[in-house]
Parts: C-alpha cells; structure tokens; sequence
C-alpha cells in the first residue's frame, strides 16, 4: 500500500502493528505518563482499591506510512491546487484510513478486558476509553494510584509511570488521564 493510497482513503486496511502475542511477563514502561504534581510531598498514600477511575483514554499510534499520508492529506487540504483541497473527513473517514488496523483494536480492547476494564472507542481511533477500578489500574498497569494534596485540592493520580506488554507498544503511544488533576483554562488579566 503506497502512501499516495492512502492520503486519497483508497489503500487496504491499515496492517496491524501488533505482530507478538501479548506477554504479561514481558513489560515496557511508558515513561512521561506520570502527572507532574503527583509528587512525594504532596502524597497521602494509596489510594482505595475499589476506587472509581472513569473515561481513562489508551493512545493509540499510527504506522510510519500512515504518518506520512496523514502529514500529506493535511497539506493537500490546504493547497488550492490539490484535489483534496478543503476536502474534509469525517471522524469515521479519518480513523478508518489512520487509525489503527481493527485486529490491533480487538488485541488491545483484549487485553484491556482481561484486567475487568470497560472498553469503548472513538470514532477516529486515536484512543480507546476505559474504565475500571484503581485496584484494576495497578494489575494491569502496574503502578499504584496514590491520593495527592495540591493547593487545598485532593486528586490521585499514578505514582510512577505505567507499564504495558511488549507486544502492545508498536501500536499504544501512552495512557493519558491515571488522574484527576483537571486542566484549568488559561486566563489573561485585562
């Protein structure tokens, strides 16, 4: 599949990225996936187990190729002499042609499944949403969930960076939101 085919929605299915067996004895840190503030001295200790962690988001990675006509569709977009110039796509349109492959999808929503987490997905299939548990974060992750004091404001948040199996990073970028620390909109004095 030429990244030309791919840029123009015309390609085969993406291919999978995952190509071992998911190992739970085989681990990779994810490393930068712990909140700055989740720091010693702001730490109350751990967190209940049955704690409720909702609408945590796995990121998920596209191939090389599929960046690259992603990179090109973007540009095309805006250049008045391309074919796809203003060209839009739907969500649906843009996971299936940069998402990842729905084998990779099955593997990954597996897994996640089989720490007791529920599973959904986005229409662009850039990230799969789950929820679970704290207990469930520290099976499948491997990294506890800790309350934090910042500002007067109690959050928790994941002590140290997860890890994955091996197996699953050709295709998983990271885990964004293992907390509750909120972004706050920026605002300007007048």
């Amino acid at each position: 599949m030429t990244s030309h085919a791919i840029a123009q929605g015309n390609g085969a299915p993406a291919r999978s990225l995952i190509t071992q067996a998911v190992d739970e004895s085989q681990l990779t840190v994810l490393k930068g996936d712990t909140h700055p503030l989740a720091k010693p001295q702001f730490d109350l200790g751990t967190a209940p187990a049955a704690l409720p962690m909702e609408r945590m988001q796995l990121v998920l990675k596209r191939s090389p190729d599929q960046e690259y006509a992603l990179r090109k569709l973007l540009d095309d977009q805006q250049d008045k002499h391309s074919t796809s110039y203003h060209k839009w796509l739907t969500p649906a349109e843009f996971g299936k042609q940069f998402g990842p492959s729905d084998a990779d999808i099955q593997t990954i929503t597996g897994w996640l499944q089989s720490h007791g987490f529920q599973v959904g997905t986005t229409k662009g299939r850039t990230v799969l949403e789950f929820s679970g548990s704290a207990s469930q974060v520290q099976e499948a992750f491997h990294t506890s969930i800790h309350k934090y004091i910042v500002n007067g404001e109690q959050h928790w948040a994941n002590a140290s960076d997860p890890s994955i199996p091996t197996a699953l990073t050709p295709a998983v970028a990271g885990v964004l939101t293992l907390h509750n620390f909120l972004k706050k909109p920026d605002r300007k004095s007048t």
